[in-house]
C-alpha cells in the first residue's frame, strides 16, 4: 500500500483528474452498469475519487454512494475532488476484509481487481455487497 499512498498525488494529477489514459473509459464505466437516480453504489478501490464523482452526479441527491479504497493518501484526494455531501461517504478499507450492513444496487471497481493479492476473497465480499439483483462493473 506505500506504493499508492506515494504516488496518488501525481497519479491524480497526470491521469485521473483530467480524464486522460486509463479514465477515458470512466463515463462509459458508468453508462454500462446503469447507475441512475436513487441508487446505492459502492465505488471499490476508488482511488482519487474520479469515478465516485461521475457516479455521484448520477445518482442525484436521492441516491447514497460509498468510495473506498486501502489508500489513506487516496482516500483523502477524493475527499477534496469530490467535496462534502450528505450522500456520500469516503472510507480507508481492504477490499479482502471489508464488510457493510447495507447492500448496494451497484459495485464499481474500475481497473483495480488484478491487484488484489487475493482477488477470489474480493469478489466474495463484492457478492456480499450487493443486493440479490445488484450489478457488478
Amino acid at each position: 500500500m506505500k506504493i499508492w499512498n506515494e504516488i496518488a498525488p501525481r497519479y491524480h494529477k497526470r491521469w485521473a483528474s483530467v480524464s486522460d489514459g486509463p479514465f477515458q473509459s470512466t463515463s462509459k464505466l458508468v453508462q454500462l452498469v446503469n447507475v441512475s437516480k436513487g441508487n446505492s453504489v459502492l465505488d471499490l478501490a476508488c482511488g482519487t475519487g474520479v469515478v465516485t464523482k461521475k457516479i455521484r452526479d448520477k445518482v442525484g441527491n436521492s441516491g447514497y454512494v460509498v468510495g473506498a479504497d486501502a489508500s489513506v493518501a487516496a482516500i483523502k484526494i477524493a475527499k477534496k475532488w469530490n467535496g462534502l455531501k450528505s450522500n456520500l461517504d469516503f472510507v480507508n478499507i481492504d477490499a479482502e476484509k471489508f464488510s457493510f450492513s447495507h447492500e448496494f444496487d451497484i459495485v464499481t471497481c474500475q481497473y483495480a481487481l488484478f491487484f488484489f493479492p487475493n482477488a477470489l476473497k474480493a469478489l466474495k465480499n463484492i457478492r456480499n455487497s450487493l443486493k440479490k439483483t445488484g450489478t457488478l462493473g
